[in-house]
């Protein structure tokens, strides 16, 4: 390789880890709290595995149930150093494993197809299961979490694709732009990790609200609480059969 390409190469690996600690004082200073909060959001799946999953779940769905949580950390981790638009392709990739897990739970053969590399499902029939399925169908707008997932996907698919300029990273032709250490550029991605925690954990809710009813899971109910807003709290109760403890 060109003496010249592997010395600009050195130059810029060395440059990374100095680069990394300036963004994570900066992302901090104005944005330590929402760092916080979204690890807190966090908490709330691994309260869901620790409480139900580990029990209910067959080992193949837990298994990208243990992805998404790790996409989850993985985009705090890269919006903490300023790695805007990959830190928005983890939160799809977190619904995207959220959904595999639910739905292979209840299609063991087809995971086993999947496997094999025989069975591939496209995100809008998972999607559409979800959407059809019987202890979601009925429920509530507010409470189902499938329509809102629909639409932070289909966004965070643009994002991931660059569909519009408000989505690049760069401004100019000319010049390449690595980090978003903004408190404009952090605050659009914690907006959308709210939705995309609250919504996941509606979801998982109208599937697995029978082991949260009456005084059952006190724990979990109480997480909840951190990715819930009350705004949905009568709907649950009414239609689930669920109190979350606030």
């Amino acid at each position: 390789m060109d003496n010249e390409i592997l010395a600009n190469a050195k130059a810029f690996r060395d440059d990374l880890g100095p680069r990394f600690t300036t963004n994570l004082a900066a992302v901090s200073g104005h944005g330590g709290n929402i760092l916080d909060e979204s690890y807190a959001r966090l908490t709330v799946l691994h309260a869901w595995r620790v409480f139900v999953l580990e029990e209910t779940l067959s080992s193949d769905a837990l298994g990208f149930y243990s992805e998404a949580q790790n996409d989850g950390l993985t985009s705090s981790v890269l919006m903490s150093a300023g790695m805007w638009r990959p830190a928005m392709k983890s939160l799809r990739s977190m619904i995207e494993n959220i959904l595999h897990c639910l739905y292979f739970n209840d299609h063991p053969v087809e995971y086993r197809l999947w496997d094999a590399g025989k069975y591939r499902l496209t995100f809008k029939d998972l999607f559409d299961y979800f959407s059809a399925h019987p202890d979601i169908s009925s429920l509530p707008e507010n409470i189902k979490g499938v329509p809102e997932l629909k639409t932070h996907y289909r966004y965070l698919s643009n994002v991931v694709h660059s569909s519009a300029r408000e989505f690049r990273m760069t401004s100019e032709v000319e010049s390449l732009k690595l980090w978003n250490i903004t408190a404009d550029g952090v605050g659009k991605w914690n907006t959308m990790h709210k939705k995309v925690l609250r919504d996941s954990n509606l979801l998982i809710l109208a599937l697995l609200a029978v082991h949260l009813k009456g005084a059952a899971r006190k724990g979990l109910r109480e997480a909840l609480s951190i990715a819930i807003p009350t705004t949905r709290d009568s709907a649950i109760k009414a239609s689930l059969g669920v109190k979350i403890i606030r």
